[in-house]
């Protein structure tokens, strides 16, 4: 479903994480009258919580891969948009699995696919990562991927949508979605009301329970991971990387990140045990590792729709509902903000969104 175009609409965007504020600051840059609302500050949520590898060879190729290679080029247009605002650390990254087979059918199919991704071997893995201890045989390297700070990102395209018009309203709570006549037509606070012509929903995993009270049901579940923060002294590894045992990258001369999974809240399995884990293994596979420090490990609940693709698009059987819900948040939030606006502004379908669409779910 579509909504009719409107001159210079009014646009209640909902959650000012990465993906929320993306979306404020394309539409406002179209002229949009846009509200950005959230309960915390811009980037406090999930946000804060990821690894922030802009990665295409991590995984298979799978129906969207067209909008994750276009997200490395947005990446790229945002840098130079906010004036340095935003960078990227574009290290590349390395990577390979227990099955060294694996890694070469992953490489063989992003290559088909056109991604610049290859297989190294020996000295060149040597080379690009000196301080492994135990290198592998082979690995793939995809030298165009990166990393971000994504609250500093975050913040950035806030202040930019604030410059370019938006108004920013942190601090309060979104009670609910008001409606009538079959459309949205604002945002119930707990103090108050925002009147809208379109509603973005951009609040992750909070987006099913705001939709739920207009009688729809996103396939939405929560899918946690847990970061993890070391202090080293000195760079230990030059790119991201990412083997069975941990996938780390420098956040700085001293701070290490590293992904990790999540398993529950217990003293044997919680976070922080996660986080010892992961210290452990760094140790045993990386040249200088053995005064690393555990700073904290913080679990992240991403918001993960069904079919792992993203949720983007008008929602059906509902009029001025726009939902911009994704797993993949840090690396797709500036092209999502840009098609999505222009699908919102101009009133026309982007093709590349068309594998995210709402409707292939039955709402």
């Amino acid at each position: 479903m579509s909504s009719p175009k409107v001159s210079s609409p009014r646009i209640a965007v909902v959650g000012a994480g990465i993906v929320g504020a993306s979306m404020a600051y394309h539409l406002a840059l179209r002229g949009a009258r846009v509200t950005l609302v959230d309960v915390a500050e811009p980037g406090s949520g999930v946000t804060a919580r990821a690894f922030s590898w802009i990665n295409i060879a991590h995984t298979d190729p799978h129906a969207y891969q067209d909008l994750r290679q276009a997200a490395i080029g947005d990446w790229h247009r945002l840098e130079a948009e906010l004036g340095g605002a935003v960078t990227v650390n574009w290290t590349g990254a390395l990577s390979w699995d227990e099955d060294l087979g694996e890694t070469e059918r992953l490489v063989a199919h992003h290559a088909a696919a056109g991604y610049d991704v290859c297989l190294v071997t020996g000295s060149e893995i040597s080379d690009l990562e000196p301080g492994l201890i135990a290198p592998p045989r082979i690995a793939a390297h995809a030298p165009w991927e990166g990393s971000v700070d994504p609250v500093v990102a975050t913040r950035a395209l806030c202040a930019a949508a604030r410059e370019a018009g938006a108004v920013l309203r942190f601090g309060e709570r979104v009670a609910g979605l008001m409606e009538a006549g079959g459309r949205v037509t604002g945002l119930a606070l707990e103090d108050g009301e925002i009147a809208a012509d379109i509603v973005v929903m951009a609040a992750g995993v909070g987006s099913a329970d705001l939709v739920r009270g207009v009688g729809l049901d996103l396939p939405l579940r929560a899918s946690p991971a847990t970061l993890v923060r070391m202090r080293t002294a000195g760079r230990l590894v030059r790119g991201i990387v990412c083997s069975p045992g941990f996938e780390i990258r420098q956040a700085g001369d001293t701070l290490m990140l590293s992904a990790a999974g999540y398993i529950d809240e217990t003293p044997e399995n919680g976070p922080m045990a996660i986080g010892r884990r992961v210290m452990e293994a760094v140790r045993s596979g990386v040249r200088g590792a053995q005064d690393i420090a555990l700073i904290d490990a913080v679990p992240g609940w991403r918001p993960m729709p069904r079919d792992g693709a993203p949720l983007v698009g008008f929602m059906p059987g509902i009029g001025g509902l726009y939902l911009a819900v994704m797993h993949a948040g840090i690396i797709l939030a500036p092209v999502i903000g840009r098609l999505a606006a222009a699908e919102i502004l101009d009133g026309r379908s982007e093709d590349a969104l068309q594998p995210c669409r709402p409707e292939r779910f039955d709402l």
